[in-house]
């Protein structure tokens, strides 16, 4: 199955609580969108005083004025009865989708069903305890399988919550790679990313320790993720320029796509075979064409064998 390279579109996604009072200036132009994409949370990050208030906030939203924004703007429901509720406001196609929180292999049928009827995109959201078992990662890859793949805007890994079934939460200047998250992030991209869904990384919550985010990032690009989350603008710049691709990757890349070239040949001391590299080749050029290439390093030299 092909993968949906499309979504490095993404980018950064920021996070931000619906009544977050700058929600309006970004998406009606008043001010530049932060990120390449925005989920306006109506989930964890706002309190039960406010969901009200937040449902109000997204019904004003879709009555108002077409958004003038250059970001991809999803909702996060807080559950399925009130994905139910979005579903039906007039207007509510300004949207670019729904975040599925807590997805499993019983509720992902529903999410899918509810953002088609709605003409969203679905970004399902994977972080319950269950997923330490890649029995579950396989039956809810198996449902999403069972429908319209091109709907899935990205499958979420949620970070935290997988580190608040071990009672445990992220440290400081240590990547998710490096902790207990480590073999199950392998694990459950894998699984996704073989059978075609784009995958996007779990947030970074430390806002101040921006070394180690730029090291997590670096290790979540050559894992094949599409995006990463992002819950404060000071991420943004540091997450999209780690996805930015090298000048010798993106060489090598056109020459394997490139319908003349060779079976086997040489670039800057990497063998190129393009039957087996040709996946690795579109998504380089899908990531260089959203994210722009990296400062060259060192001079590199074509050589046949």
């Amino acid at each position: 199955m092909r993968n949906a390279f499309d979504s490095y579109a993404l980018g950064a996604t920021l996070y931000m609580p619906i009544v977050h009072p700058k929600v309006e200036d970004f998406l009606f132009g008043r001010a530049p969108a932060p990120a390449s994409s925005l989920v306006l949370c109506l989930e964890d990050a706002l309190a039960e005083y406010d969901v009200q208030r937040g449902l109000e906030k997204v019904r004003a939203l879709c009555h108002g004025s077409a958004f003038a924004c250059d970001a991809q703007v999803y909702l996060r429901p807080r559950s399925r009865d009130m994905a139910r509720t979005l579903a039906h406001f007039r207007g509510i196609g300004k949207f670019a989708g729904f975040v599925a929180p807590k997805v499993t292999p019983d509720t992902v049928g529903f999410w899918l069903d509810i953002a088609r009827g709605a003409g969203l995109r679905l970004m399902p959201t994977l972080e319950s305890a269950a997923y330490f078992d890649p029995a579950a990662v396989s039956a809810v890859r198996d449902q999403m399988l069972s429908h319209d793949r091109g709907q899935i805007a990205a499958v979420r890994l949620g970070g935290n919550d997988l580190l608040g079934a071990l009672a445990l939460r992220r440290t400081c200047g240590m990547t998710s790679w490096e902790g207990p998250l480590g073999w199950v992030l392998s694990m459950m991209s894998s699984m996704l990313i073989s059978a075609g869904f784009p995958v996007a990384a779990p947030v970074f919550d430390i806002i101040d320790d921006l070394d180690t985010l730029r090291r997590e990032v670096e290790r979540d690009v050559a894992s094949g993720f599409v995006s990463k989350t992002a819950i404060h603008p000071a991420q943004v710049g540091i997450i999209e320029d780690a996805f930015r691709v090298s000048p010798q990757d993106l060489e090598q890349a056109r020459a394997i796509l490139d319908s003349r070239a060779h079976a086997v040949f040489q670039i800057g001391g990497a063998m190129c075979e393009p039957s087996t590299h040709r996946a690795w080749a579109e998504r380089t050029v899908a990531r260089a064409e959203v994210f722009g290439a990296a400062a060259p390093a060192v001079p590199m030299r074509k050589v046949s064998i």
